[in-house]
């Protein structure tokens, strides 16, 4: 299945049909993590009337390794799904073979990610309420203390990992819930193998927490470092890991010595795995900042805030909050004594914005292929 621009699924092409319910294509969003493609599709059925769901796809005979791995990783995310029960995670609701391409069927989470709100707030001139953060934070923060903490029947520790956290795939629906997607590269030890993925980044370089950036073991803390650069540069448009006021050589001067040559060897394995972006400075960065960085780069948010973030935001994992239980248990104390905020308000924050911002930034979160069908779309899991 090629990569390029050409999509070998046509508009309007019935996929294949199951359950009584037939999957029509709508759009080719692109190659996935591992070479398959991602799509946009409509679900029709009798009784339910039609959504929207996204699907992975595969071709099943082609014997390329890079695609014989890639079918492996979707049987692992089918079965890590199994343990994924969460209201504040993405649902993937089943795995089918049709026409010699194997189909993951996922969720499809309408409204908007936190990478367009972002470009939202800042196409209004100002940000979204520190209260709209900490809300959004402390239920992401609840489904990774959920997925951290799965066990198999028997008992054993599923070790989860996510790897990919991002402000793309962090949604907030049109009446304000939050979503967690995409464990597509999720690492975990799943019955009878010792971890399904690798050590180092393997989602975004920008997002990612400094031993995955350096190729040293991850652990749950490491969605939790991630996760507070995402609500870091939300809040304030700032990112953490992006030395704006420095060039490479003064960052370079940061770096002690005796671990220039570790950097250097980390920073050339990063750009070969990332197919040539440059994460030079990323790196760099991750390896030096202190916690006069985090001070500055939180300056506008209250003092109870900040204090989260300076805990959240440490290179050293065993200095940063113990688990995502007690993170969520952080942000929700300060959200409280912020006063209550709920789902509700957190809908009225959206279209606030949406309003100041001009109704036009929402076209690319929803998709003007979406928008031509007349058809009632819902995003509520569905028995597949």
């Amino acid at each position: 299945m090629s990569d390029s621009g050409t999509s070998l699924f046509p508009e309007g092409l019935v996929l294949f049909s199951l359950k009584g319910a037939t999957y029509e294509m709508l759009e080719d969003l692109g190659p996935g993590h591992h070479g398959e493609r991602v799509l946009s599709a409509i679900q029709r059925t009798k009784n339910q009337g039609v959504r929207r769901v996204i699907l992975k796809a595969l071709p099943l005979a082609d014997s390329n390794p890079v695609l014989k791995a890639a079918r492996k990783r979707l049987d692992e995310e089918i079965q890590l799904a199994t343990f994924l029960r969460h209201p504040n995670i993405a649902c993937i609701h089943g795995m089918h073979k049709a026409k010699g391409t194997l189909f993951l069927i996922t969720e499809a989470v309408d409204g908007f990610s936190l990478n367009t709100l972002l470009e939202v707030a800042t196409a209004k001139g100002s940000a979204f309420p520190e209260s709209f953060m900490l809300y959004v934070g402390a239920k992401i923060a609840g489904a990774l203390a959920h997925a951290h903490t799965c066990r198999t029947a028997e008992g054993a520790p599923l070790k989860i990992v996510h790897r990919a956290i991002a402000p793309t795939r962090i949604r907030v629906t049109f009446d304000g819930q939050v979503k967690l997607t995409d464990f597509g590269v999720a690492s975990a030890r799943l019955p009878g193998q010792h971890t399904t993925r690798r050590p180092g980044a393997r989602g975004e370089v920008y997002w990612a927490a400094p031993e995955s950036l350096l190729g040293q073991p991850e652990d749950a803390r490491s969605d939790l470092f991630t996760l507070g650069l995402v609500l870091l540069e939300f809040a304030t448009g700032k990112h953490l890991l992006s030395a704006y006021d420095l060039l490479l050589k003064e960052l370079w001067t940061r770096v002690p010595e005796e671990a220039t040559e570790q950097l250097s060897s980390a920073i050339a394995r990063m750009k070969n795995a990332t197919g040539g972006i440059d994460p030079e400075e990323t790196i760099l960065r991750a390896a030096t900042f202190t916690p006069a960085d985090v001070e500055a780069a939180t300056q506008a948010l209250s003092e109870p805030t900040r204090a989260v973030f300076r805990k959240l935001l440490r290179r050293n994992p065993d200095e940063r909050h113990m688990s995502a239980l007690t993170l969520q248990d952080d942000l929700t104390r300060v959200l409280r004594a912020r006063g209550n905020y709920t789902a509700r308000m957190a809908s009225q924050e959206i279209q606030s914005a949406l309003r100041g911002a001009g109704q036009a930034m929402a076209e690319d979160e929803v998709g003007p292929k979406l928008l031509r069908h007349q058809d009632f779309i819902t995003t509520e899991p569905s028995p597949v």
